[in-house]
């Protein structure tokens, strides 16, 4: 079984577990709160990562870090560990989140503008795709210069690209086919 497989079989468990137990919640913040320890701590990481380190020593290191932790995120973590998939936390915990946001009924969409856009904006952009979904719209901004205006919005596998450059693009493919046909006459 290929890593993502494996990645997804032990986040659906773990999701199902927490839901089953009552506490999606505190097991989605303590699972991204220790891959977030682990981003932010190399030595972690290591010791996570590292199979020449026994399943003890990262039990250990685990049961310190997370006392009073959520009962389900650290058998999950033990299980990771026993099972010498130590290393995939961080795809775990992305995973976990894909369905946690599936199961809250929530979209994230990616809004890319050539500058910033105003807050009146963006919350009318929220409410169209809220309408249009039925869905909570998480929205992530990004910015890039080079889209010259316009917007391009990106939730699921929907692309809708209003972008300057992109409306050029097309000008442009139309200008040089137009032209084509016109030599051919």
């Amino acid at each position: 079984m290929g890593d993502s497989k494996i990645t997804n079989v032990y986040a659906r468990a773990l999701f199902e577990s927490a839901r089953d137990a009552n506490t999606l919640d505190a097991t989605a913040a303590d699972l991204a709160s220790f891959a977030g320890a682990m981003e932010a701590s190399p030595e972690l990481t290591a010791v996570m990562y590292n199979p020449r380190i026994d399943t003890d020593t990262k039990k250990k290191v685990v049961a310190q870090l997370t006392e009073g932790g959520d009962r389900i995120f650290v058998n999950g973590i033990n299980l990771l560990i026993d099972k010498r998939h130590s290393d995939l936390l961080f795809d775990l915990s992305e995973q976990f989140q894909k369905l946690l946001k599936k199961e809250q009924n929530v979209v994230e969409v990616e809004v890319t503008s050539a500058v910033e856009l105003p807050e009146e904006t963006m919350a009318g952009i929220r409410r169209r795709i809220e309408e249009a979904t039925g869905k909570k719209v998480e929205i992530m901004t990004t910015v890039r210069e080079d889209i010259i205006g316009g917007l391009i919005l990106r939730f699921g596998d929907v692309i809708v690209d209003s972008s300057l450059q992109a409306k050029l693009e097309q000008l442009r493919s139309r200008l040089s086919q137009a032209n084509i046909g016109s030599e051919q006459l």
